[in-house]
Formats: structure tokens, sequence, C-alpha cells
């Protein structure tokens, strides 16, 4: 019997275990292939509400590991983002990368920013 590689066991043994985004409340399969919608989602579900979660700030690894729990690969981005229009705030002018930035925080600056607008 072969072994899989490392990454291939973790996404084997993960895959039924923790929730993904299809998995939520919101999610909508009709918009599945909607770059925005999931751009939105990971938003929402991602950044705002573990921020909010955290009491209004937390580390940028907390928000990369909730962002691998629901297979969510544009964390980057819809940080980029939300910074832009000042929903949240880092010190760091760069986009946030892990592992380098895990212990930068992030801010919530608009607890009632709507994501989906």
């Amino acid at each position: 019997r072969t072994q899989r590689p490392a990454n291939r066991r973790r996404a084997a043994a993960t895959k039924n275990t923790l929730p993904a985004m299809d998995k939520l409340d919101a999610w909508d399969a009709s918009k599945a292939d909607d770059p925005q919608f999931m751009m939105n989602m990971a938003k929402k579900y991602v950044i705002m509400d573990t921020l909010q979660q955290h009491g209004g700030e937390c580390k940028f690894g907390v928000l990369f590991q909730r962002a691998d729990e629901l297979h969510c690969d544009v964390l980057t981005a819809a940080l980029n983002s939300l910074k832009r229009k000042k929903a949240v705030g880092y010190e760091k002018e760069m986009p946030l990368l892990s592992p380098v930035d895990n212990e930068v925080m992030v801010k919530l600056l608009k607890p009632d920013f709507d994501c989906f607008a």
C-alpha cells in the first residue's frame, strides 16, 4: 500500500470533520461560481464573524485558521478589500501572509459593515 502525501492525508482527514462554506446557512449553491459572492462570504463568515467573536480584534493567524476550516482561499484579498473600505485595520501596509504575519493584530473598525451591500 502506498502512503499519500501529508497534504492529501490532511485533506482526507479533515474533509468530513470541518464545516466548509457550503455548510453555512447563508450558502447559495446557485452563486457558487460567482466570485463576488464567494468574496462576500469570506468577508462576512471568515473575517467579520471571527473578529466579532474575539471582541473586535484577533491575530491574523486566527483568521487564517478559520479560513482554512472553511476551505476559503481568498482571505488576503478579502482583508485588503475590507481595509480599503476602512471596515478593518492592521499596521502592515503590504498584504498579510501566513505564517510570517500570523502575529499581526487585525482590528474591526466598522462592526455593522454589510459585506453583501
